[in-house]
């Protein structure tokens, strides 16, 4: 998983986690806010009470005709005040919840009650609110602040999401620029446009470590190169002497069949010095790609080529071609090598009456040619590591796999032509060339 999925989704959790805690207060805390609401309400109330009576006078309220004693409701019953003469002994300063019988039914009020003296006398003020009605404006307030956290939640999701985005952008640029690169040598260092120091660390590191890679890779061509080369001279020489000295006819025959044995093992030699040669040349980019080259005309031309070596090791080659394809910009000799080579192997570990089918069909990105072949097959493990130079795999033979697939790989790479390879061992192999189309 990205970071930046890791991130947004810790983000979301969270965010989630806690919205689902407060879910779980918010009954309690909104009702403590309602009550408190209500409370505030009743004492802002007693304040007008006292006030009006300051202003009016007590008799505005308690007359001859109500006696000792006043009270008001409103109309559904949701809030009343009530004004009472008390005994002088009594004293009641209070908010709480008490039951009062209103219309032959019984109502629970948030009751304030106050006692106050005036005039000689003490009198009683009780300010109530039915709690039905604080309990309906406690759901209202919860049914706005659950809309309102939920809100916040998608919000902040998207906000640390968009954040998120912006701030790994670095990370994603030096991500893109290592996907886009593929060969050391083709790496350019950039400079990242960050503040971010640890993204400015990375990518500074990367651009020292590419450097070094590069170096080493330039060398190891170079040497390579250089070693390939020096080599073809003497091997040469020695070759053309015991050439010569096969072709003498005072050679003894004790020695001739030694002297084949040499020369034999100097090909070898002299053939991985070539690869390695073709290798490093191709990697150089010393060849042009000057050339329209039409692949199933080729295929043809490297079936027909090879065609007595596979009926040597009784091996049937069938040719499945459709459509046409040219790749405009090419190296003939480099492609015929490429087929040729994969073509020889499928030949070289095939089984007795084994066949192989080179298959070629247009697709939507251009052509694929597959070599299908019915040998012993390639095991997992060594795969991933077919294409390696520095790693040497033996058939059942023993017979070295050699760099015929390095110098396969080598081609195709320097053609931008994709390569992959399925195998089931005792089964056999299939290569795919997937030849691109060029702008």
């Amino acid at each position: 998983m990205r970071l930046q999925s890791k991130l947004t989704l810790f983000s979301a959790a969270s965010k989630v986690i806690i919205f689902l805690v407060i879910l779980l207060l918010l009954p309690t805390l909104v009702n403590k806010v309602a009550l408190l609401n209500a409370d505030n309400r009743l004492l802002q109330k007693e304040e007008r009470m006292y006030q009006i009576i300051e202003d009016q006078g007590i008799e505005s309220f308690i007359t001859g005709e109500t006696g000792n004693a006043y009270g008001s409701y409103n109309l559904f019953r949701e809030e009343f005040i009530s004004l009472e003469e008390i005994s002088s002994g009594k004293v009641v300063n209070s908010i709480e919840n008490s039951l009062r019988k209103v219309d032959n039914a019984v109502v629970e009020y948030r009751v304030l009650s106050s006692t106050f003296d005036l005039g000689g006398k003490r009198y009683l003020l009780e300010i109530g609110r039915s709690l039905d009605t604080i309990g309906d404006n406690s759901k209202m307030l919860q049914t706005y602040a659950l809309y309102f956290l939920l809100g916040v939640v998608l919000i902040t999701i998207f906000v640390d999401q968009a954040y998120n985005k912006l701030l790994l952008r670095p990370l994603t640029l030096i991500v893109k620029r290592l996907q886009r690169v593929e060969h050391p040598s083709a790496f350019t260092p950039k400079e990242l446009n960050t503040n971010t120091t640890d993204f400015l660390y990375l990518n500074n590191t990367i651009n020292a470590m590419m450097g070094q890679i590069q170096e080493a890779f330039q060398k190891e061509k170079e040497f390579i190169g250089n070693v390939s080369h020096e080599l073809l001279t003497p091997i040469s020489i020695l070759q053309n002497r015991l050439e010569n000295l096969l072709s003498d006819p005072e050679t003894p025959e004790t020695l001739l069949e030694k002297l084949v044995d040499n020369l034999r093992t100097l090909h070898r030699l002299k053939n991985i010095i070539q690869a390695l040669l073709l290798i490093s040349r191709i990697e150089n980019e010393q060849y042009l790609k000057n050339e329209a080259v039409n692949i199933p005309q080729l295929a043809r031309e490297v079936a027909e080529e090879i065609e007595e070596r596979a009926e040597a090791r009784e091996v049937s080659l069938h040719l499945d071609l459709t459509g046409d394809f040219t790749l405009a910009n090419a190296n003939q000799s480099l492609l015929f090598t490429l087929l040729f080579n994969v073509v020889n192997n499928a030949i070289k570990y095939n089984k007795p009456q084994g066949s192989i089918t080179i298959k070629g069909e247009p697709t939507a990105t251009g052509y694929e040619l597959s070599i299908i072949d019915t040998g012993v097959g390639i095991a997992e493990d060594q795969l991933p590591h077919i294409f390696s130079r520095f790693k040497r795999f033996h058939a059942p033979d023993g017979e070295s796999h050699g760099l015929g697939l390095p110098i396969v790989n080598t081609i195709a790479t320097f053609h931008g032509i994709d390569v992959s390879v399925t195998s089931v061992k005792d089964q056999g192999t299939t290569f795919k060339f997937q030849f691109p189309v060029q702008g």
